[in-house]
C-alpha cells in the first residue's frame, strides 16, 4: 500500500493557464492601482522604505523577524492582545508625522478594526497594511499601501508585490529574477512518494535562503500564475476547509480563530497550545503533517512583550488551503486528537 503523501509544507507550482479576463488573484490584489513586483516581499518593503526615509517604523510586537531585515534601523512596537487586535493605550499619541506604521492582516481576517480608526484619524503617518498571509481580507486600512506575498499563499516561486501610487517613487533597478527559484516548487508538484517530497523540501530550504532583501524583480512565471488564478475558488476552498477543522478543534483554537470564521479566505487555522506547542507538532510530523510556527523568532520590536512571547510559545498553525478537501481536513483532525490525547 502506497503511504498517503504529507499534508502542509511547501507549495508545488499552480497548473499554467491562460491569464483571467476578471477575478485573477493578480486583478484583486491591484484592483486598478499601480503596483510593483519584486522577488519577495521583504524587498518589496526596503524600497518603500528607503523611498519615503520614515522618522520612525512601527511594527506589531507579534511578527515575523523577517521584516526587521527590510525595516531598517529606526524600529518600535506597538502591542497587540491574543486576538492580535491593537492593544497598546500609548501608540497613537507615540506616533510623529512621517513616520509609517504596519498593519497586519493576520491569517487572512481585515485589519482589526481599532487599527483601521486609527488609520483614518492619524493621515499624518504612512500606513503599510502587510497582507502576506491575506489572499483577499476585504476591507482594507484607509489609505494605505498594501503588500502582498504570494508564495505564501499558492504554487509560484517567488513574489513581492507592493501595491498604492507607485509612481510617487523613484524607479527601482530591478534585475531578473534568479534562475531556479522555481526548482523546489517544480520537484514538490511532480512528487509521487515521500522520497521526492523529502528531496524538493531539501531544495525548498536551499532556495529559501537565497531570498535576501535583493532588487530583483517578480518573475514573469509568477506574474502569469498570479494573473491566471482564480481568487474566489481559491478563497472557498479555504474558507470550506476552515470550517471542517473549527467544527472538530474549536476548543484548541487561538483567540484569533473567532475573526477568522467570517473570514472571506483564511490562512490557516490557528491552535493554541502553551506547552504543548513543540510536541504536538512533532507527532504530528511524524505522521507526514506539516503544520507551521507562527512564529518561532520575532523582531527586535519584541523585546519584552509578554503577549508577543506567549503567542510565540504556543501558536500552531494548520493547512486549509486549496491544495486540500474534506478528506485531508479530517486526517488533520484524528492526527491532531490523537497527539492530544
Amino acid at each position: 500500500m502506497t503511504a498517503a503523501l504529507p499534508i502542509g509544507g511547501f507549495f508545488g507550482l499552480e497548473p499554467a493557464g491562460e491569464p483571467l479576463r476578471a477575478g485573477s488573484v493578480l486583478e484583486r490584489w491591484t484592483q486598478g492601482s499601480g503596483w510593483l513586483g519584486f522577488h519577495n516581499a521583504r524587498s518589496a518593503v526596503a524600497h518603500l522604505i528607503r523611498s519615503l526615509a520614515p522618522g520612525t517604523v512601527w511594527l506589531p510586537r507579534y511578527l515575523c523577524a523577517d521584516m526587521d531585515a527590510a525595516a531598517g534601523t529606526s524600529v518600535r512596537g506597538y502591542g497587540v492582545n491574543l486576538a492580535l487586535e491593537l492593544d497598546d493605550p500609548a501608540f497613537e499619541t507615540a506616533l510623529s508625522l512621517g513616520d509609517l506604521v504596519v498593519a497586519v492582516a493576520y491569517f487572512g481576517a481585515p485589519v482589526c478594526p481599532r487599527l483601521r480608526g486609527l488609520a483614518a484619524r492619524r493621515t499624518d503617518v504612512t500606513w503599510l497594511e502587510d497582507r502576506a498571509q491575506a489572499l483577499d481580507p476585504g476591507e482594507g486600512v484607509p489609505g494605505a499601501w498594501r503588500l502582498h506575498s504570494p508564495r505564501k499563499l499558492l504554487g509560484v516561486a517567488d513574489g513581492g508585490v507592493l501595491v498604492g501610487p507607485v509612481s510617487t517613487l523613484p524607479v527601482p533597478q530591478l534585475a531578473p529574477a534568479p534562475v531556479g527559484h522555481d526548482r523546489a516548487a517544480r520537484a514538490r508538484a511532480a512528487a509521487s512518494n515521500l522520497e521526492e517530497v523529502a528531496k524538493a523540501y531539501r531544495l525548498y530550504v536551499e532556495v529559501e535562503r537565497s531570498h535576501t532583501v535583493a532588487d530583483f524583480a517578480l518573475s514573469e512565471a509568477t506574474r502569469d500564475s498570479l494573473a491566471a488564478s482564480a481568487v474566489d475558488e481559491l478563497a472557498a476552498r479555504r474558507r470550506a476547509n476552515f470550517s471542517t477543522l473549527d467544527a472538530r478543534l474549536a476548543a484548541h483554537a487561538a483567540p484569533l480563530a473567532g475573526r477568522l470564521r467570517d473570514a472571506r479566505a483564511p490562512f490557516g487555522y490557528p491552535l493554541s497550545l502553551a506547552g504543548r506547542r513543540d510536541a504536538l507538532a512533532a507527532a504530528l510530523a511524524a505522521e507526514g503533517l506539516f503544520c507551521a510556527v507562527h512564529w518561532r523568532d520575532l523582531g527586535q520590536a519584541a523585546a519584552g512583550d509578554a503577549v508577543a512571547s506567549t503567542l510565540r510559545a504556543g501558536m500552531l498553525t494548520l493547512p486549509v488551503d486549496h491544495r486540500y478537501g474534506a478528506a485531508e481536513m479530517e486526517r488533520l483532525v484524528d492526527g491532531v486528537r490523537r497527539a492530544l490525547a
